[in-house]
């Protein structure tokens, strides 16, 4: 009889270990599945715009050999376009050199949007040229590319790289801080511009 009664004791300690077992692995598989994913962004293209200059200004995009994006007669010169101004108020500075790096000309220009409208307002390019005093240029598309991908939207500012996309060439890389939050938004240099692409990711 005690062995039996003894039988019957630990068949039911068994029981209740294994129910404590799989309460644990229900728990814990819960906890799992409510616990906040890790999100990061994707690579960002944006529509240049007059918070994005103005976050923008002190960096100089260049293109090597791309400075027909504002006129034919400019091709295979380099362009070096640097935001200026104010977010009420932006502006351009063009640079244009030649192949070798000789210096052909500079103009000034008042910035508005729906692609990039450059309004000329200084220059040393004489009457007639593309970028004379009081020529306007629109150039279209007017973007900017900024290197979000993989940034974990935590908040946290960090390093990455922003070029310029004007018609269709490319700027040189140039170095900006970013952040983005849980919510996707996304600040460059400080400023609010926009929001990006988040995705999960494990680990």
């Amino acid at each position: 009889m005690s062995s039996i009664v003894y039988r019957t004791r630990i068949s039911r300690l068994v029981t209740v270990a294994a129910l404590l077992a799989v309460g644990v692995a229900s728990s814990a598989c819960k906890d799992d599945a409510t616990a906040p994913q890790k999100m990061v962004a994707t690579n960002t293209t944006l529509a240049v715009n007059s918070t994005i200059t103005n976050a923008l200004v002190g960096s100089t995009f260049t293109f090597a050999g791309g400075a027909g994006v504002l006129a034919p007669s400019l091709a295979n010169q380099t362009l070096a376009l640097a935001f200026a101004g104010t977010e009420t108020a932006p502006t351009a500075l063009i640079t244009i050199t030649s192949p070798t790096g000789a210096a052909v000309g500079t103009a000034t220009a008042n910035l508005t949007f729906g692609s990039c409208i450059f309004a000329v307002t200084n220059s040393s390019f004489p009457a007639g040229h593309a970028l004379a005093n009081g020529q306007t240029i629109t150039v279209n598309p007017c973007n900017v590319n900024i290197g979000t991908a993989g940034a974990v939207a935590n908040g946290v500012a960090q390093t990455r790289s922003v070029s310029l996309l004007l018609g269709a060439a490319a700027s040189s890389g140039q170095s900006v801080t970013i952040s983005v939050n849980a919510g996707g938004q996304l600040t460059l240099n400080g400023r609010g511009v926009g929001t990006v692409t988040l995705v999960p990711v494990s680990g």
